[in-house]
């Protein structure tokens, strides 16, 4: 993220919306507000591309919610959401939505940047653990793919595991790829074939 963090300000109250406006231009932060009052947010965060998003509702709606759980599934950004009052059920969702920071008795405009800071901290931990979840995933993915490669070799050339691998192995190497992906096109090909 740059030095200066763009942050989208979304806020009910216009007298609010100024002041906490002006602590966060005082605090550093390039302020960004809504282009039109009842604009999708989606469209919003497209428009804008805010580093970060500051909501203040009386209470969060579910249309609010729903808006944030779409876009956070492709278009994901740390988020602190102040709310006047929230039950457990209220948090759970926000957080399942993707609302990184979550307060409930209002807000203060003192508290806005050490709960943006630690909501940024907490996106980009949350990231890191997505990037090596994903990454686990496609390395379990591959194995298995490898592991399927080698049956179908070792069934196709009548040899032991090792010398399937080593087969593999030696394409990999010959055509300059991965092995995953010389696995993934054995498997292509024994479907295709219906070996």
């Amino acid at each position: 993220m740059p030095l200066t963090l763009r942050v989208l300000l979304i806020d009910e109250d216009p007298e609010r919306t100024t002041a906490m406006a002006a602590r966060l231009t005082a605090e550093g932060y390039d302020v960004l507000h809504p282009p039109h009052r009842h604009q999708p947010l989606a469209d919003t965060l497209r428009d804008l591309q805010p580093d970060a998003v500051v909501i203040d509702l009386a209470s969060p709606d579910r249309d609010t919610l729903e808006q944030m759980r779409s876009i956070g599934r492709d278009d994901t950004r740390p988020t602190v959401m102040f709310i006047a009052d929230g039950d457990e059920a209220a948090v759970a969702e926000a957080v399942s939505a993707g609302v990184t920071a979550y307060v409930t008795d209002g807000v203060a405009v003192t508290r806005v940047r050490p709960l943006l800071d630690l909501a940024v901290a907490q996106f980009r931990q949350m990231q890191a653990l997505k990037a090596e979840l994903d990454v686990a995933r496609q390395t379990l993915a591959e194995r298995k793919l490898i592991e399927r490669a080698k049956g179908i070799v070792m069934a196709q050339r009548g040899c032991d595991e090792e010398a399937a691998y080593r087969h593999l192995r030696k394409l990999a190497m010959d055509r300059g790829a991965r092995l995953g992906a010389v696995a993934e096109q054995v498997v292509a090909v024994a479907k295709l074939l219906d070996v």
